[in-house]
């Protein structure tokens, strides 16, 4: 019993102190925590990727205004105001955001880049490549630059992915990139063509891994020689073009030699032949369409084809309104869409009809919104529209097709 009294007596005492420690506790988290309210206006146009709710204080969070199909990111309003997307908001206080959209009305309009010739995260020093993952984050490869920039849907600038630690050989250096690939799990396939090598780069990696090549210029098998094409297939086999051998190599998983699969008999314009080919690109049965570039034509080979077939030639046409083929997108409806880097313009041909046309560009060398200046590689993302690398206007152009 006298134990009993003893502790009964210590709890009374050490009860104060206890109820001190808990109001203070309580203090302190409403001090050391924030709100963050956020609104989207108008209701349709997109979303925000930073959750709504308690922050603690001094803490940095990033926010991310993603668009709707149809719609495009305009600005900020509230605690921040700008046009800058993504950005960094800190928890001082409570946070009341609005994201405001606006339809997306253009007809043509740039998508990234556009600020100029520079090294900036809103810039490009000649981007020729271009690439969508399955979130819509835009991949451009920059290549004076020396590095791969993603553009996550809606931003007003770019993150390098890749390279973007001066030009080089090593392992975190790339050597003016042309064209590059992703596959489903959003792995980066990237012709690192001044290295002649294939470098592949999974997302979050420091450095990449060559999957082909690397053995120095050459014709050899375990060799390229100025990769700059490059496409996947559905089985993770690799395609590359090389513009200094005229040919087209597929390399397997895991292979250290390539298989021709193009070309491969020197320069020229025999059916065997290809000169200079730059822009590949492969169809759901595998039939490989390659920018025969100065033959100024498009070659189709089906899979272990050992000629190809001339499905489109300028030479052949009545007018002289195409000529040097560069890049090359095929859509769903079998429509192939072909950059034409000395008329400054997009041809789409129609696979079934043969019919031909132009459509976006074809106004000159400019940097206007309907013009271009060294257009490479283009993605027919969906029937709706195209994106064009513009390389010399250090620009990625979305241009809607008309239906």
């Amino acid at each position: 019993m006298q134990m009993i009294m003893k502790m009964l007596r210590r709890i009374m005492l050490l009860a104060p102190l206890i109820l001190f420690n808990y109001c203070q506790s309580d203090t302190d988290t409403a001090e050391l925590f924030f709100k963050l309210n956020t609104e989207i206006y108008p209701q349709e146009g997109g979303n925000i990727s930073l959750d709504q709710g308690i922050y603690k204080f001094n803490s940095v969070r990033t926010i991310h205004a993603k668009p709707n199909d149809g719609w495009v990111f305009d600005r900020w309003e509230g605690i921040i105001s700008g046009s800058s997307n993504p950005t960094d908001i800190i928890f001082y206080g409570d946070h009341d955001i609005r994201a405001v959209f606006v339809k997306d009305t253009f007809t043509v309009r740039t998508l990234a880049g556009g600020k100029g010739k520079g090294y900036g995260i809103d810039q490009f020093n000649y981007p020729t490549g271009i690439a969508f993952d399955h979130e819509e984050s835009l991949y451009v490869s920059d290549m004076h630059n020396h590095r791969i920039q993603k553009w996550v849907k809606g931003a007003t600038y770019g993150i390098t992915v890749a390279g973007g630690n001066d030009y080089g050989s090593n392992s975190n250096q790339l050597n003016e990139p042309g064209k590059i690939a992703i596959d489903a799990l959003g792995t980066l396939y990237i012709a690192d063509t001044e290295n002649h090598r294939i470098q592949k780069w999974y997302q979050g990696a420091k450095e990449g891994e060559t999957v082909a090549g690397g053995n120095g210029p050459g014709n050899e098998l375990n060799q390229l020689d100025t990769p700059y094409g490059i496409a996947l297939d559905n089985d993770g086999y690799l395609y590359v073009s090389e513009i200094d051998n005229h040919r087209v190599v597929r390399w397997d998983p895991k292979a250290e030699k390539g298989v021709v699969v193009a070309g491969g008999n020197g320069r020229g314009n025999k059916a065997n032949q290809l000169s200079y080919p730059m822009g590949i690109v492969l169809d759901k049965n595998k039939n490989l369409y390659v920018a025969d570039t100065y033959n100024h034509r498009v070659q189709m080979w089906t899979p272990g084809a050992s000629e190809g077939i001339t499905i489109l030639s300028a030479d052949a046409l009545e007018f002289e309104s195409f000529n040097y083929f560069t890049g090359i997108s095929v859509d769903e409806k079998n429509r192939l869409y072909l950059s034409d880097y000395q008329k400054r313009q997009v041809v789409e041909f129609d696979l079934a009809s043969k019919a031909v046309k132009i459509v976006a560009g074809g106004n000159e060398d400019g940097a206007g919104p309907n013009q271009f200046s060294h257009p490479f590689q283009i993605i027919s993302k969906t029937d709706d529209f195209i994106l064009v690398a513009d390389a010399k206007n250090n620009r990625i152009q979305k241009w809607k097709l008309e239906n």
